[in-house]
C-alpha cells in the first residue's frame, strides 16, 4: 500500500541549479514515503486539471483529481516510452 505509479504532465532535467531539457513523457514510481522525503523544492504555481481516474486493481473508474505545483525530487525512479 506504500507503492505508487503516476504519469507526469511534464518533466525537466535540472543541471547546475537551472532548468535544462524537457524529458520525454515520464512515469514516476516508488515508495510514497521515500519519495516524499526526497522532495526538496515546491513551486507556488498550483494548477488543478480536469479529473482523471485510477486504474489500479479493480478500482477503475475511481475518480481522482490531478494537479500539482512544480516540485523537485532529488532521487526518484523514472520510466517512460
Amino acid at each position: 500500500m506504500e507503492m505508487f505509479t503516476f504519469s507526469a504532465g511534464e518533466a525537466y532535467m535540472i543541471r547546475d541549479g537551472k532548468i535544462a531539457e524537457l524529458l520525454r513523457p515520464v512515469v514516476l514510481t516508488g515508495n510514497v514515503f521515500n519519495t516524499l522525503k526526497n522532495i526538496d523544492a515546491i513551486g507556488n504555481d498550483l494548477e488543478m486539471n480536469q479529473g482523471g481516474g485510477c486504474g489500479k486493481g479493480a478500482q477503475s473508474p475511481l475518480p481522482v483529481t490531478n494537479g500539482s505545483p512544480h516540485i523537485r525530487i532529488r532521487h526518484c525512479l523514472i520510466g517512460g516510452s
